[in-house]
């Protein structure tokens, strides 16, 4: 009788323990959309990117803007920049909803191609994109 108790408790607090495990539930990424860029102050290779945060998400953002190129990639039609190789365009906090620009007025973005897209780094540093724009300088 008390081997029988002593296993049957033993077994509870095994199944206690291994239901007791934390699980976090997966988050929503934010959604971002990439505008068109506008004129910057004037000058020849200045501008002003713009994008419109749609939703939040609920996984916290620690950083966001735009990423660009003017190089493109081989014959593709898209050179889908990426903020490990290319240029950002670091946008101030905090995330919110709305429509954000920031003006560039460094001349990076000079040349017959420019390829931008919006950015939005997560806590957990995956990173999410919104649609790729292609701009022809003619």
């Amino acid at each position: 009788m008390r081997r029988t108790l002593y296993y049957s408790l033993v077994f509870s607090l095994m199944l206690f323990a291994l239901s007791c495990v934390d699980h976090e539930l997966p988050g929503t990424p934010p959604q971002l959309e990439t505008l068109d860029f506008s004129s910057g102050n004037g000058w020849k290779c200045s501008v002003t990117f713009n994008l419109d945060i749609k939703d939040v998400g609920t996984i916290p953002v620690k950083e966001y803007g735009m990423v660009y190129t003017t190089t493109g990639k081989g014959n593709a039609p898209l050179a889908n920049p990426v903020i490990e190789t290319d240029y950002k365009q670091i946008f101030p906090m905090p995330f919110l909803p709305g429509k954000k620009s920031k003006l560039n007025d460094v001349s990076n973005t000079c040349g017959p191609y420019v390829y931008y897209r919006a950015y939005a780094i997560l806590e957990d540093n995956t990173v999410i994109y919104g649609q790729e724009i292609e701009f022809k300088d003619e």
